[in-house]
């Protein structure tokens, strides 16, 4: 719940945004906004929320990089833009168990998020984004206590997240930071730990961007 609260308040802003910089964004001529390829990287603070809770007495945030490579295509003259992207992004969580055993899952993820952005400013531009991404599951790691999973027994392949996001750039570099609430269930339901119940994943993530 607390999740889709802060997607829908991070939502207002972006719509905000967009309705008071819209004029300006319309004036503003720069190069900026010419689109292109770039690169990106970053990192992750993901978490996991566990329908079932009751076998963890705590978690936490577990740090995990993010490159990608992207594509923004102008559109309106530059106003907006619409931005696919390729992601491979860290994920996971860290769980400490009721017998005070800290299990770290390292998730690693290709996402292609699909972004509409807008753009305003002047020599400093200024840019807020939203969409959606979806991830497909390529491996990694569980570790901690006793367990010796394989990450895909325990995870499904698919997670479907919703992003919002704001950055700003000078020249060709840009910094955006962006939130990512996962709206899918992330369990695989047909492995052994089908009893934790629904998990969702969501992310804060910040990165810089190099716009050729």
């Amino acid at each position: 719940m607390n999740k889709l609260i802060t997607l829908k308040l991070m939502g207002l802003a972006f719509l905000l945004i967009c309705s008071v910089s819209g004029i300006q964004a319309q004036d503003d001529a720069t190069g900026s906004k010419k689109g292109g390829f770039g690169i990106r990287a970053g990192v992750n603070i993901a978490s996991q929320d566990f329908e079932n809770s009751s076998s963890f007495k705590d978690t936490k945030s577990k740090l995990g990089l993010d490159l990608a490579v992207l594509y923004a295509i102008p559109l309106g003259g530059g106003l907006f833009m619409l931005q696919p992207e390729l992601h491979w992004s860290q994920k996971g969580s860290k769980i400490t168990d009721i017998n005070n055993n800290e299990i770290t899952s390292t998730l690693n993820y290709l996402e292609l998020p699909i972004l509409l952005r807008i753009n305003f400013g002047g020599s400093v531009k200024l840019f807020a984004m939203a969409g959606a991404s979806a991830g497909y599951l390529l491996g990694g790691k569980i570790e901690g206590g006793n367990l010796k999973e394989e990450v895909k027994d325990v995870y499904d392949n698919l997670d479907i997240s919703g992003i919002l996001g704001v950055g700003i750039g000078l020249g060709p570099i840009e910094i955006d930071v962006r939130y990512h609430a996962g709206l899918s269930d992330i369990v695989n339901n047909d492995g052994n730990f089908a009893s934790l119940g629904k998990i969702t994943g969501s992310s804060f993530g910040a990165g810089v961007s190099l716009i050729f």
